[in-house]
């Protein structure tokens, strides 16, 4: 079962929050124009009535338009909400990857940069890893394509679980999947990248009644002051081919 998108994250959050503010504010400043302009009109084309007659007037003229405004305002709210959900849509469908369910390389670049370029917490790290599926390509050999793109639905699942809730996991391309979280230290790093390999190497699962278990290799990189985004993605990606060249389902730290 692919694993939802996540709705939450900080851009959508930020376009819902944009969104309600300019409805509400559309509602009210809608709501209080036409209120003044009918009990002007109201008042003014009245003038040969008596006092009675022109309050008379006024209040129907007021419910009226509160009920027409209201409706024209709802039905324009709900117009508007349709949009957004199809904006959304568009924006999940270009920042996630349609697999897994994960962010996508697009959203790896433009929210690992962001997250970069923030101020970690006092006592942290940003770090990045790197994580290939072993033998990958036996898999569609011996199993078939689909059964690849279970096993990658699979790890993607796997990942999500065993890692912290504020780390940004994402599918970059093939079987190679990144992790950018924060840690302590490099021994902090490194008891996540072991703990991802075993999760990896224990979760097996069954496809059509055939058994399928796979293996992680991962590349390890901990950011520096003024490190980007691509500095540190090339430093684990050749920590992850030293780890593959070094025998697979492994880990190993960028020097």
């Amino acid at each position: 079962m692919t694993p939802a998108p996540p709705e939450d994250n900080s851009v959508i959050d930020s376009i819902r929050q944009i969104f309600w503010a300019q409805q509400i504010r559309f509602v009210v400043l809608g709501m209080l124009g036409a209120l003044v302009a009918s009990t002007l009109a109201a008042w003014f084309t009245t003038a040969d009535l008596t006092l009675h007659g022109r309050v008379h007037t006024l209040v129907v003229s007021v419910v009226l338009t509160c009920t027409v405004a209201a409706c024209l305002l709802g039905y324009s709210v709900r117009l508007n909400v349709r949009y957004l959900r199809l904006h959304l849509q568009t924006q999940l469908a270009a920042y996630s990857d349609t697999l897994t369910g994960l962010a996508n390389r697009r959203a790896f670049l433009s929210e690992g940069e962001l997250r970069l370029a923030q101020p970690s917490q006092a006592g942290h790290h940003a770090a990045l890893l790197v994580v290939d599926i072993d033998w990958f390509k036996r898999v569609n050999d011996m199993h078939g394509h689909e059964a690849g793109d279970e096993t990658l639905v699979h790890i993607a699942q796997t990942l999500l679980h065993a890692t912290p809730a504020n780390a940004l996991v994402s599918r970059i391309g093939g079987e190679e999947f990144t992790i950018l979280t924060d840690v302590t230290d490099t021994e902090h790093l490194e008891q996540l990248a072991g703990a991802l390999c075993k999760s990896a190497e224990a979760a097996s699962f069954y496809y059509r009644g055939e058994r399928i278990s796979v293996t992680v290799s991962i590349g390890l990189s901990l950011a520096t002051p003024g490190d980007t985004l691509s500095a540190l993605l090339s430093r684990a990606d050749k920590a992850l081919y030293d780890a593959k060249r070094h025998g697979r389902n492994q880990f190993l730290l960028a020097a």
